[in-house]
């Protein structure tokens, strides 16, 4: 067991059912707090408002401002691609995160980063860093915690 600060394990099936019956506000709340935890873990690295806080005012005030100031034009909302940018920038620092503490602990690295880029690869691979972190943190602290969605579906579990 690790005496750093340790992240809580949480099964890909949960963060997946949590976040559809919440209309996403879960999968808000589990990205901020796992760069909570990776950063008390490391010691370093960005916060989860850091993270999130650019994406969602990034996203949000073009939007907001083109919808109620009739000065606004319309093109202006393509602002919130800034956005969607920043959460690219996040997600690729996060997996490259993931992967390193893999291969700090001794094991293969389970995360292909480039896979971001990729329509539909981006899903899987953010599924896998779900998994993949769950499995982590129990590891480290001496549990095992079933993901029975994960388990199922190879591509999401093998780390061979």
């Amino acid at each position: 067991m690790s005496a750093k600060p340790l992240g809580k394990p949480r099964p890909l099936g949960k963060v997946l059912l949590f976040s559809i019956a919440t209309l996403m506000l879960y999968y808000g709340w589990y990205k901020w707090i796992i760069q909570e935890e990776l950063r008390r873990y490391n010691g370093n690295g960005w916060s989860g408002t850091l993270c999130l806080a650019p994406f969602v005012l990034g996203v949000a005030i073009p939007q907001l401002l083109r919808i109620y100031d009739p000065d606004v034009p319309d093109w202006f909302g393509w602002f919130s691609l800034l956005g969607v940018v920043w959460i690219y920038i996040v997600q690729f620092k996060l997996y490259k995160t993931v992967n390193e503490l893999y291969r700090q602990a001794g094991m293969k690295e389970p995360l292909i980063v480039w896979w971001l880029f990729i329509p539909g690869l981006n899903l899987i691979v953010g599924f896998r860093q779900i998994h993949f972190l769950s499995q982590l943190w129990a590891k480290e602290r001496g549990e095992t915690v079933k993901d029975m969605l994960a388990e199922n579906i190879p591509l999401l579990s093998a780390n061979a």
